[in-house]
């Protein structure tokens, strides 16, 4: 069986002093939206291809309904329970206090717009390396175990990840890239898979976002050398403007989210985070999705300053019974600029042509 996993990030992200609508419920104060609000949430990730900033008018289905107001989520679940859910947290210190999660995420929310106003054009080097395996056959409407060999396989591509002022704030855009800086329009591994557009999955907590979601602190813990705080959200269903909206085998499919974030302590930047399903959906067979993102500094040639990135990003799905995991690691980062050039033609001096834009990494 050939899943198709494709995940479209293009979203535009409310400017420095532009303030949220105030004519839904997704436009609430911040500080409102910082208290953890009642059980059953939702969390959405991806989106359709749409340029503009209105929100998408979504009518969930009943069976879609049921299953986003029945989901226990990170922020709803003892932690015990959250602990055994996300290996990751291991070495979590639990702390009940949330006396200050307003103003822990109004410092993440300033972090985010900070890393947004300072990232340039940039180019990297993106590896893509998938395995994948049958766990299980569809039989009678039922999912059976089987057992299948794990096919691999490794890719490698230009990544650019770009910037655009619009009239509703900053906008990022990622492509992946032939060697001469051309986006290329399928990327699919040889089994036939195909995942991109997540790593700017931060987005969701800036200031303007946070309004979609339900947040809960769960303590501190110690991760990738660094002491940080951990915080989980969800998504609210019925606030989403701009869900996520994947592609199995050509079927389009919108879910909903929830996270772990950890950021560190001392400077408020994310170090990791960690996405999920907010429930699975047995009407697709989609039994699990998650993502981790890993964040570092990076030092790029001509830039005044080192820049804080994703570095690495691993997704997992499970899919009428094909589990499929993918990591995508990012290198060689460095500005991007596209220069033009007039050439005039020979056999008409007086007049001028213009030559195709130029990309030069």
């Amino acid at each position: 069986m050939i899943a198709v996993l494709v995940g479209f990030w293009i979203r535009p992200v409310l400017g420095q002093n532009q303030s949220p609508r105030t004519d839904s419920p997704s436009t609430a104060q911040p500080s409102n939206a910082s208290q953890e609000q009642n059980p059953h949430p939702s969390s959405a990730q991806s989106a359709p291809v749409k340029n503009g900033g209105d929100g998408l008018s979504l009518n969930w289905s009943d069976v879609e309904q049921t299953i986003w107001t029945n989901a226990k989520t990170y922020v709803d679940l003892p932690v015990a329970e959250v602990v055994a859910a996300v290996p990751e947290l291991k070495e979590l210190t639990a702390e009940t206090s949330r006396e200050d999660l307003a103003s822990l995420l109004d410092h993440i929310g300033q972090s985010c717009t900070d890393l947004l106003q300072h990232t340039p054009n940039l180019a990297s080097r993106e590896d893509q390396i998938t395995q994948q395996r049958g766990v299980s056959r569809i039989s009678q409407g039922m999912l059976v175990p089987v057992m299948s060999e794990t096919r691999r396989d490794r890719q490698e591509f230009g990544y650019l990840l770009l910037s655009h002022v619009t009239a509703d704030g900053i906008e990022l855009r990622e492509y992946r890239t032939d060697k001469h800086g051309r986006p290329i329009v399928s990327t699919r591994s040889q089994g036939g898979q195909m995942t991109e557009g997540f790593v700017s999955e931060w987005l969701r907590l800036l200031p303007g976002n946070q309004l979609e979601l339900r947040f809960r602190y769960l303590g501190t813990e110690e991760i990738d050398g660094r002491k940080t705080r951990v915080i989980a959200f969800a998504q609210i269903p019925e606030h989403v403007r701009y869900p996520a909206q994947f592609s199995f085998e050509g079927m389009p499919v919108t879910v909903l989210f929830q996270e772990i974030v950890w950021v560190d302590a001392s400077d408020f930047r994310l170090v990791r985070m960690r996405e999920d399903l907010l429930a699975p959906r047995p009407d697709l067979h989609l039994r699990e999705l998650t993502m981790t993102i890993h964040f570092a500094e990076v030092q790029i040639p001509k830039a005044a300053t080192a820049l804080w990135l994703p570095k690495e990003v691993a997704i997992a799905w499970e899919y009428k019974g094909l589990a499929v995991e993918q990591r995508h690691l990012y290198s060689d980062f460095r500005l991007y600029e596209v220069h033009s050039k007039i050439v005039p033609q020979m056999s008409t001096p007086s007049s001028v042509s213009s030559k195709p834009l130029e990309s030069h990494l």
